[in-house]
């Protein structure tokens, strides 16, 4: 399942997350908190780019092919993996024989009001607050930011909240396939009805997830600076082969971090499917209902 639904949608999100962490560093460096009074950085990038296209129109197109075929992968692919996997761990829990390449056919089905659903969810997303706070620090600077820090602090929360009573709502949309307010309304139910082992799965899940990052940060980042410098040392002594070393090595470590971020994301929605059927297989008992006593 790694294979097959997960890792190119993490060599995807880490290739765009790459690029945005990039964008956001450089958009800070240009901004007024570093005495920048040029341009912003925002717009140098558009106008080289505009530039470069302009200068270079048969290398340009199928760049811009290729950036487009990307950014339509980015915003479709990962949706489509999640909806397969749902399926298929859901269909081999209940004891369906079904393949990894069928997964895609079911995952298909549910695509569309998943991917409704995954725009919404978006919205308040950790990555959404914090690029509106980046965005007001930078345009408005620290007095603006620290008066709309309560307005933030609460949106945060609020989003928090959210996310834990939105846990089940893909679940519901693909595998008993409900609507998107009927999957958001029913998972916040179920989450109410469980909110102990509800809130007890998420804290195991970031400490997971913490464990894991920590992981990640000793197995690549170490030995990335000490390899890096190595092939920085290699690109002044032979500067004809220094780029190619720093690509293929960037190249390693790019697969190697999005392997282990799709190992951790199809044990997460694993983790999640069985929770979802565990608990949407239990009775809710009515208070009229009489239970005599043992």
């Amino acid at each position: 399942m790694v294979m097959w639904y997960a890792l190119v949608p993490a060599i995807l999100t880490t290739l765009i997350g790459i690029l945005y962490f990039g964008y956001q560093i450089m958009a800070f460096r240009t901004s007024e908190l570093f005495n920048w009074h040029g341009q912003s950085f925002a717009y140098e990038l558009i106008t080289n780019i505009l530039n470069f296209v302009q200068n270079n129109i048969e290398i340009s197109v199928p760049l811009i092919i290729g950036a487009a075929i990307i950014g339509i992968l980015f915003l479709l692919l990962p949706t489509l993996a999640d909806a397969s996997m749902i399926q298929v761990v859901a269909r081999r829990r209940n004891g369906q024989k079904t393949g990894l390449g069928e997964g895609i056919k079911f995952g298909m089905l549910r695509f569309l009001p998943l991917f409704e659903y995954s725009l919404i969810i978006k919205t308040f997303s950790f990555v959404s607050i914090s690029a509106e706070a980046a965005f007001i620090i930078r345009n408005f600077g620290p007095n603006a930011f620290n008066s709309l820090m309560p307005v933030l602090i609460v949106i945060a929360v609020v989003a928090l909240i959210l996310h834990i009573l939105f846990t089940f709502a893909e679940y519901y949309i693909v595998i008993d396939g409900e609507g998107v307010m009927s999957g958001i309304v029913k998972s916040c139910t179920l989450v109410i009805l469980n909110v102990q082992q509800t809130f007890m799965l998420v804290i195991l899940m970031l400490i997971i997830a913490a464990r894991i990052l920590i992981q990640m940060m000793l197995v690549i980042v170490i030995p990335a600076v000490i390899i890096t410098g190595l092939a920085f040392y290699a690109s002044i002594n032979l500067p004809e082969y220094g780029l190619i070393i720093l690509a293929g090595i960037s190249f390693v470590f790019i697969i190697f971090a999005s392997y282990l971020a799709a190992v951790v994301h199809v044990f997460s929605v694993a983790v999640w499917t069985y929770t979802f059927l565990d608990f949407t297989d239990q009775e809710l008992i009515s208070a009229r209902e009489k239970v005599e006593e043992v």
